[in-house]
């Protein structure tokens, strides 16, 4: 017996916390799905691990946003709290570089919850696959709760070539 939530590849929490529908979200270009498809975690800490093995294919000047290229080519980015841009890269600590390889639960990023806090800033953080990818997933289904990063799957997808 085949059971359909465990078809596709595996896109794993990127945070431990609660993962949440992209929908839920507050905030209209993620909920929006503008930026592409995919889930969000209210983290309880601010290790970010990657949710994928790949490449590290972009970070945000501000170091609050990452993306990772998988080896079958699909974009998946993670963005570190809701306007975390105004902060400027103050509270993110990346432990990463653009080119670097990594695997699932590759430490990413430290992100400063308390900062945050401070700040008056939602810590919650899309984790999503990008609208460059799109035309490439035939199907992707999400799967949300409690999550342990790097341990627990939050997403799958099928491409268009499998």
């Amino acid at each position: 017996m085949i059971f359909t939530k465990n078809i596709g590849e595996p896109i794993y929490a990127a945070l431990n916390g609660k993962v949440i529908a992209i929908t839920d979200l507050d905030e209209p270009i993620f909920a929006g799905k503008v930026v592409g498809d995919g889930v969000a975690i209210i983290p309880t800490d601010g290790t970010a691990v990657s949710p994928v093995s790949g490449i590290v294919s972009f970070i945000a000047q501000q170091k609050h946003s990452y993306g990772i290229t998988t080896f079958d080519g699909v974009e998946v980015l993670l963005h570190l709290g809701i306007g975390t841009v105004k902060l400027e890269g103050q509270g993110f600590t990346p432990l990463v570089r653009k080119g670097d390889q990594v695997k699932v639960g590759t430490a990413l990023c430290r992100m400063d919850l308390d900062l945050l806090k401070q700040k008056g800033i939602d810590p919650t953080s899309p984790l999503i696959i990008t609208s460059n990818s799109s035309d490439r997933i035939k199907k992707l289904t999400l799967i949300t709760g409690q999550a342990t990063a790097g341990s627990s799957i939050c997403m799958r997808y099928v491409t268009q070539d499998k």
